[in-house]
C-alpha cells in the first residue's frame, strides 16, 4: 500500500492491519464492497413522487402522475440495480438516461423510432413537436389544465432531471440534505402558478419524508442543518405563499387578445366581459352575405362539459385539401366562395374558418382538419399573425330538402350521446316543446322559438353572479330556471334539448360576422373580441350540419331557420325542387387581402411557435451550472473569511488551522476535530517529505499564536497557501476538481454513512 494513503486516516494503533506498512494511520482500500442499501433511494423517490402529487391542482386526472413517476422509479431503480454490479460511479447515470431515452422515444415517438423503441433523426423532429405543442398548451389552457401529450412528455423530463438528481445526491454525493433543490422545484409549481392553489397535505408528506432522508445515518453534526433545511422546505411552500401577491383566476391570453386554448368554450365568457375589445381578424368574402368563422366544433359531452375532437395531425390530412362535409346531399345547393382572412390578436392553435372549408392557401405552419367538423388545429404554430385564404361552400338548403329529415330512433351516434342522469327539467321541457312534432327541422324551430321568443334576456354578467357560469347539466337546468345567460348556455341548452329529441347535435365557437367597412369600393369585414359567439349546429339526413341561433339578440337567423324565410312565396319553383350544385368561379375582381393592421407571415406572430427545447435545455444547463459550482463558490467564501481573519489577527491560530484542516478533507483525507496540529503535522511530512521543514515552521507558528502571548508565532496567509498548494500536489487533477467542485469539507457534513 502507498504511503500516499496514509493521510486518509488519523494515527491511531487500531487502524493497522495485517500486511500494512510500518507508517501508522494506514487507510481502508479506496474501494470497498459495501451491500447495496435500499433505504435512501426508496425514501428519495417517495419523497419525489409526494412533491409532484401536488401539482394535481393545476392539472387533470393521474395520468401525468403515473408517468412521470414511472420514469422516475426506473432511474432510481436501474441505479441502484447497476450499482450491484458495477463499481464505477458514472455507469448508473448513463444507464438511468439509456432507459429514458427509449421509455420516452417508444412513449411519444413511437411511429418514427425503428422497431418503435430506438430513436432515429426523425424521432427528434417527432418529439420536438410534441414539447412544442405541451409549451404552448401550457400557455393557453386554465387550471386545471388537461395533461396533453406535450405536457406529459415535459413533466416527465422534469422528474427525469430530479431522479437524477436525486440519485446523485444520495449514492454518490451521499449528501442528502441536497434532495431539497428538487423537491422545493417541483413544490412550487403550483405556487407559481398560483398562490392559492397549493396543498398542504402534499408538503407535510414531502417534508417528513425529506426528514426521515436526513435521519439516515445521520452525524451529530447535521441537527442544524436538519432543522434549517426542513423549515426552508416547509416554510417555502406553506409560508411563502401567504405573502406573495395573488394571481387573478384567469389572466387572460398571452399578450392580452382573445384566448382560444385547448378548448375555446372555455374562455369564451371572459372574453366576452372585457371592457375594451381587441381586433381578433379581419377579412373579405365573395360570399354575397357576411359569413360566420368558426374555431372549433365541440362533439362530445360528458354531462359536465362539451369538449372538441380529436384533431387528425397525419401528413394527408393538411389543410391543403378538406374532405367533403360530413352529410351533404349531392343535390343540395351550394355556391363556391372564398374568403381572404387576415387574423389580429388571438392566442391559440385553432385556425378561423367559414363552414364547409374546402383549402386553406398560405398558412404558415403545419396545419391539420378534423373530419366531423372540418375545423383546423396546428401542433406547432400560432394563430395569431396568420394571413391566408380559404374557399368554402356557401350551403342554401331549401324548405322541402330540409324538412325530409326525420328524428333519429337510435341514440348510438356520438352526437346523441347524453349522460345517464339528466336534471328532469331538462328532458320533461325539451318533451314539451317538441316531443309532439314529427321532423327533426320543426322540432330544431320550435327549440330556437323556445330561447327567442322573449322569455329569455341575454346577460353576460348574471351566470357569474348567481354561479351557473358553464355548460353542464346542472349549470343548464339552472339556466332554464333563471332564463338568463350568454351565447355558452343558449347554444349548450339546445344542444342537449336537440339530443334528447332525437336530433344530433353539436356546439361550434367562432365569431361572428364582424362590422363592414368599405374602402375605395371594397368592402371588407372587422371581427373584435365582441364577436366571440357560440351556437348549436344540428344535423339533418341528406343535408348535413346546419347552423342555428337561440341566443337573444345575437347572431343572425340563417334563411332556413325561419318557415316564412325559406317557404317564399315569390319563388315557388324553388319548393320541392332538387336543383344541382352549381359552384360558381371565383370573380375577377376578386378581393384584395386586407393590408389595414396586416402582419407579415413571416413575423414572430406567423411563424412556428418558439421551440421549448431551447428553452428547456437552457433552464436545466443554468440550473446544473449553479448546483455545480454553488459548492465551489461557498468554500473560497470560507477560505476567504478565514484568511481575512489570519491578516487581521483574529485568532489567527483557529483561522489557519481550521483552513488547513478542511483542504485536507477537500482531498479526502481524514482530518478529525480530535487530531491535534503536531499529529496531523507528522501525517503530513510522511507524505510531503520535502516541505517537512515548512510543515513543521506552519505547525510552529500554529501552536505559538495559540498559546503564546499575542504576536507571537502568527501563521501567515502565503504559508497557509504554500500548505495548500503543497498538499494540492500530492493527488492527481481528477481530484483537484473533486476537490474544487465537491469540497470534503462541505459535503462530509451531509454526507450519509451506512457504516453510522
Amino acid at each position: 500500500m502507498s504511503v500516499m494513503t496514509d493521510l486518509r486516516r488519523p494515527a491511531r494503533a487500531s487502524s493497522r492491519r495485517p500486511g500494512a506498512t510500518g507508517v501508522p494511520g494506514n487507510r481502508l482500500p479506496a474501494r470497498e464492497q459495501r451491500p447495496v442499501e435500499w433505504r435512501p433511494s426508496l425514501l428519495a423517490l417517495g419523497s419525489l413522487l409526494a412533491a409532484f402529487a401536488g401539482m394535481h391542482v393545476v392539472l387533470q386526472d393521474v395520468s401525468w402522475w403515473v408517468a412521470g413517476g414511472a420514469f422516475a422509479a426506473v432511474i432510481v431503480g436501474s441505479a441502484a440495480v447497476t450499482r450491484m454490479f458495477l463499481p464505477q460511479r458514472w455507469v448508473p447515470p448513463l444507464v438511468g438516461i439509456g432507459l429514458t431515452v427509449l421509455g420516452v422515444t417508444a412513449g411519444f415517438g413511437g411511429d418514427s423510432a425503428f422497431l418503435g423503441l430506438l430513436p432515429t433523426f426523425e424521432t427528434g423532429d417527432t418529439l420536438n413537436a410534441v414539447l412544442n405543442a405541451g409549451w404552448t398548451s401550457i400557455q393557453e389552457q386554465r387550471v386545471p389544465a388537461a395533461p396533453e401529450a406535450g405536457i406529459v412528455l415535459l413533466l416527465v423530463l422534469l422528474m427525469v432531471a430530479c431522479a437524477l438528481f436525486a440519485d446523485a445526491a444520495i449514492s454518490v454525493l451521499r449528501s442528502p440534505a441536497l434532495m431539497a433543490f428538487p423537491l422545493l422545484g417541483l413544490l412550487a409549481i403550483p405556487v407559481l402558478v398560483r398562490p392559492d392553489l397549493a396543498d398542504a397535505l402534499w408538503y407535510l408528506v414531502t417534508g417528513a419524508l425529506f426528514l426521515a432522508i436526513l435521519r439516515l445515518g445521520r452525524r451529530s453534526t447535521t441537527g442544524p442543518v436538519v432543522v434549517l433545511v426542513s423549515a426552508l422546505v416547509l416554510g417555502g411552500g406553506l409560508i411563502a405563499p401567504i405573502f406573495l401577491p395573488q394571481v387573478d383566476e384567469d389572466p387572460g391570453p398571452i399578450g392580452g387578445g382573445v384566448q382560444t386554448g385547448i378548448n375555446p368554450l372555455i374562455n369564451l365568457g371572459d372574453d366576452l366581459r372585457r371592457g375594451d375589445p381587441v381586433l381578433a381578424l379581419t377579412y373579405q368574402t365573395t360570399a354575397e352575405e357576411p359569413v360566420y368563422m368558426r374555431l372549433a366544433t365541440l362533439d362530445r359531452f360528458n354531462g359536465r362539459s362539451w369538449a372538441p375532437n380529436t384533431v387528425d395531425n397525419v401528413s394527408e390530412n393538411t389543410v391543403d385539401d378538406f374532405p367533403a362535409p360530413e352529410g351533404l346531399g349531392a343535390k343540395v345547393t351550394r355556391v363556391a366562395a372564398t374568403a381572404d382572412v387576415q387574423v389580429g390578436d388571438i392566442a391559440g392553435r385553432w385556425l378561423p374558418l367559414p363552414y364547409p372549408a374546402q383549402s386553406v392557401d398560405g398558412v404558415v405552419g403545419d396545419w391539420y382538419w378534423e373530419r366531423s367538423g372540418l375545423s383546423a388545429r396546428s401542433t406547432d404554430s400560432g394563430v395569431r399573425g396568420q394571413r391566408y385564404s380559404v374557399d368554402f361552400l356557401d350551403v342554401v338548403p331549401n324548405l322541402d330538402q330540409i324538412s325530409r329529415s326525420l328524428p333519429h330512433t337510435s341514440a348510438d351516434l356520438p352526437t346523441l350521446e347524453l349522460p345517464a342522469r339528466m336534471p328532469d327539467i331538462l328532458t320533461e321541457t325539451a318533451m314539451s316543446i317538441g316531443g309532439d312534432l314529427p321532423t327533426s327541422y320543426e322540432r330544431a324551430i320550435a327549440l330556437q322559438n323556445y330561447f327567442t321568443s322573449g322569455d329569455f334576456v341575454y346577460s353576460e354578467d348574471a351566470p357569474v353572479e348567481k354561479g351557473y357560469d358553464g355548460s353542464g347539466v346542472e349549470i343548464l337546468a339552472r339556466f332554464l330556471q333563471e332564463k338568463s345567460g350568454y351565447c355558452v348556455h343558449y347554444a349548450s341548452a339546445m344542444a342537449v334539448m336537440a339530443r334528447i329529441l332525437g336530433i344530433p347535435s353539436r356546439v361550434a365557437v367562432g365569431f361572428q360576422p364582424g362590422e363592414p367597412l368599405s374602402a375605395q369600393g371594397i368592402t371588407s369585414y372587422s371581427v373584435s373580441s365582441h364577436d366571440l359567439h357560440a351556437w348549436p349546429e344540428l344535423y339533418f339526413d341528406g343535408i348535413g350540419w346546419l347552423r342555428f341561433e337561440p341566443t337573444p339578440g345575437r347572431g343572425e337567423l340563417p334563411d332556413y331557420s325561419t318557415p316564412a324565410a325559406v317557404d317564399d312565396p315569390t319563388t315557388p319553383q324553388d319548393e320541392g325542387a332538387d336543383p344541382v350544385a352549381t359552384p360558381t368561379a371565383n370573380p375577377s375582381n376578386a378581393p384584395v387581402r386586407p393590408d389595414q393592421g396586416a402582419i407579415d407571415p413571416g413575423s414572430a406572430g406567423a411563424t412556428k411557435g418558439a421551440s421549448p427545447l431551447p428553452i428547456v435545455l437552457g433552464v436545466i444547463a443554468i440550473l446544473v451550472l449553479l448546483i455545480a459550482f454553488a459548492p465551489a463558490v461557498i468554500r473560497i467564501g470560507i477560505r476567504r473569511r478565514r484568511e481575512n481573519a489570519i491578516r487581521r489577527g483574529r485568532e489567527p491560530a483557529v483561522a489557519a488551522w481550521a483552513e488547513l484542516r478542511d483542504t485536507a478533507r477537500d482531498y479526502g483525507w481524514a482530518a478529525p476535530d480530535s487530531e491535534t496540529p503536531r499529529d496531523f503535522a507528522d501525517r503530513l511530512a510522511v507524505v510531503m517529505s520535502g516541505q517537512r521543514e515548512a510543515i513543521q515552521g506552519f505547525r510552529s507558528d500554529v501552536e505559538e499564536s495559540a498559546f503564546a502571548p499575542p504576536g507571537r508565532g502568527v501563521p501567515t496567509v502565503g504559508e497557509l497557501r504554500s500548505m495548500r498548494r503543497a498538499i494540492a500536489r500530492t493527488v492527481d487533477k481528477r481530484d483537484r476538481l473533486r476537490a474544487l467542485f465537491v469540497p470534503g469539507s462541505l459535503t462530509a457534513r451531509f454526507r450519509w454513512d451506512p457504516e453510522g
